[in-house]
């Protein structure tokens, strides 16, 4: 299966020291003893361009003398397809096609309509607390990628029995929610 992907930036080894780190303190002491094996996973995400469309308030409109064109912005959002949640994206993605197996390719839960609303609450959230006026959203490009894992599997892979796993991000990039 050809996907259109980010490439993957972070060694095996590296990913090794970190999945050995085993997360936190819990983690740690619930999984000291278990054999890790690692396994590469691309999950499916949404590259969002959104238009904003400024548009004074009517008591600015009463006493403001000129009428102009409104103020338009754009802004590039990436929303995960499995959690569907967003981040901003400052720049513009580099991405890669490759041949991967189907069973390394998780797909998305949600239908693209979903991750188009996460991806705008989180762009009018963000610049609206910076700029005060009202504004209209309205997505203009939506692109299909994927981004590569590390999937670090602790212990035996037993059917019905409970996994621990944790996901490492193989392209390097770590996504955090500010608040």
């Amino acid at each position: 299966m050809k996907i259109k992907c980010f490439p993957i930036t972070m060694d095996t080894s590296e990913a090794m020291k970190i999945a050995e780190g085993r997360g936190n303190l819990l983690g740690r002491w619930v999984l000291r003893n278990k054999k890790i094996s690692l396994r590469v996973m691309y999950l499916e995400s949404r590259y969002l361009t959104y238009e904003m469309t400024y548009i004074d308030s009517p008591l600015v409109k009463l006493f403001k003398k000129t009428e102009g064109p409104p103020d338009r912005q754009r802004i590039r959002v990436m929303v995960e397809g499995t959690t569907c949640s967003a981040a901003y994206a400052p720049n513009d993605i580099h991405t890669i096609e490759k041949d991967v197996d189907e069973s390394d390719v998780q797909f998305t839960y949600y239908d693209d309509s979903r991750l188009s609303d996460a991806g705008g609450i989180m762009a009018k959230r963000m610049v609206r607390r910076q700029l005060g006026r009202n504004m209209t959203i309205r997505p203009v490009e939506m692109e299909k990628v994927f981004r590569p894992f590390y999937i670090a599997i602790y212990g035996e892979m037993i059917d019905g029995a409970k996994v621990r796993y944790l996901p490492i991000p193989a392209d390097g990039n770590n996504v955090t929610r500010c608040l």
